[in-house]
């Protein structure tokens, strides 16, 4: 669940990962190889050109320029959307999922071990691994992407 800012609004969201983007209600967002977003909205659809500066993305959509600020803490340690990531440098203790394994919100997913401490990365929904980008012994960055989940479907 992350807090979006819009105009003076604040929206309580839960992005959920779908394919090779992401729903939000019912909203379709999908990123473009060349850097534009496929916007969906119903029968609607949209093409969007975007930017993200630190937690605030920019989105150009027919004529209008909307700015989205995701004001929970820590937000803009994801490079990419939709997969977790290093949340700062450190080292993969254990790697507990696989592709293709079933989880659960709030099972552990990988094992990280930073500033002489353990931190374990969770799932935040019901869903299923389709990718693992690291192994045990692995040493990371902050930002690296370390895996991704796909989000059941509601």
């Amino acid at each position: 669940m992350v807090d979006v800012r819009a105009g003076d609004e604040v929206h309580e969201l839960q992005p959920l990962p779908r394919g090779e983007g992401w729903s939000v209600g019912d909203i379709d967002i999908v990123r473009l190889p060349d850097g534009r977003w496929h916007v969906k909205q119903g029968e609607a659809t949209f093409l969007a050109h975007g930017t993200r500066i630190g937690d605030v993305l920019w989105m150009h959509i027919d004529g209008r320029v909307h700015r989205l600020e995701v004001i929970e803490a820590g937000a803009q340690s994801a490079e990419e959307e939709g997969s977790f990531s290093a949340p700062m440098p450190g080292g993969v203790l254990e790697v507990l999922v696989a592709p293709g394994d079933t989880v659960t919100a709030g099972q552990a997913l990988l094992v990280l071990e930073a500033m002489k401490m353990e931190h374990r990365v969770t799932a935040p929904y019901d869903g299923k691994v389709v990718a693992v980008h690291v192994g045990q012994g692995d040493r990371v960055q902050q930002g690296e992407s370390l895996l991704e989940v796909e989000a059941n479907e509601a």
